[in-house]
């Protein structure tokens, strides 16, 4: 069998994953934000990629199954043929965009509305559904372009969504989607070697003990409680963004 880790570094990836899913249990998005940075400092890239793309789509889609009563399907079906789109155009715009100038762009945007709507709390203005593909091909072309597609789907839904458990399993279901493709590019690629998938049955348990006790602290926290935790997501990943643009990209 191969292990492709020593105890040391399994110990520190199985508390990243715990951690890491805990938030992901909470909002539905957010866990690679610190599992890919941390497990990339220690392990190649090209290893920590398809291995975390596979528990993001496993933990997604423990979500979508469990709560898929509450999930508003009339949101996705705008917002997944646009993403799909999205994921072909940003894969297209990769070598003709400016890359550090983009990056730049999008974490100052990310940032902005994190403070803003930190500042709003609860108070959410309702959107028109004519922002879903907007929101849809958004995410799909920051997924292939900086590997962050959630960021538009969770913007969007929570100006359209009110109740915290159809947020989370609406959000869960576009991961699902989102990640699946990123997941199915690794396995064409040829990515998906045998120590990538026995990375992911060690540290699967630990992320779906994580997403336990996050769904456990979902039940308990408000609207207001989760859109705090969304808003500071997003304020992490738009100034990791920043970082990643002043260091070269």
């Amino acid at each position: 069998m191969i292990i492709p880790f020593d105890l040391p570094m399994f110990a520190v990836a199985a508390g990243t994953m715990a951690g890491a899913y805990i938030l992901f249990g909470i909002s539905a998005f957010g866990a690679a934000l610190f599992t890919v940075p941390i497990l990339s400092h220690f392990l190649p890239l090209d290893f920590v990629l398809p291995m975390c793309a596979l528990i993001d789509t496993s933990a997604a889609l423990v979500l979508g199954a469990r709560f898929s009563r509450d999930a508003d399907w009339s949101e996705l079906k705008w917002m997944v043929p646009l993403s799909l789109a999205g994921a072909v155009a940003g894969v297209t715009l990769l070598v003709a965009l400016p890359r550090q100038a983009t990056i730049a762009g999008i974490g100052l945007f990310l940032v902005a509305y994190a403070i803003y709507s930190l500042r709003q709390g609860e108070a959410t203005r309702f959107v028109s559904r004519a922002w879903a593909p907007v929101a849809g091909f958004a995410g799909g072309a920051f997924g292939t372009l900086f590997g962050v597609g959630a960021p538009p789907y969770a913007i969007y839904l929570a100006h359209r969504i009110h109740g915290k458990l159809a947020f989370r399993a609406t959000l869960s279901n576009m991961v699902i989607f989102s990640v699946g493709m990123r997941v199915v590019v690794f396995a064409a690629g040829g990515l998906m070697l045998a120590d990538r998938l026995a990375g992911f049955a060690m540290l699967a348990p630990f992320a779906l003990a994580g997403l336990w006790l996050g769904t456990r602290i979902h039940g308990r926290i408000s609207r207001a409680g989760l859109l705090r935790v969304v808003s500071v997501l997003l304020l992490l990943i738009g100034a990791s963004l920043l970082v990643r643009a002043l260091a070269g990209g």
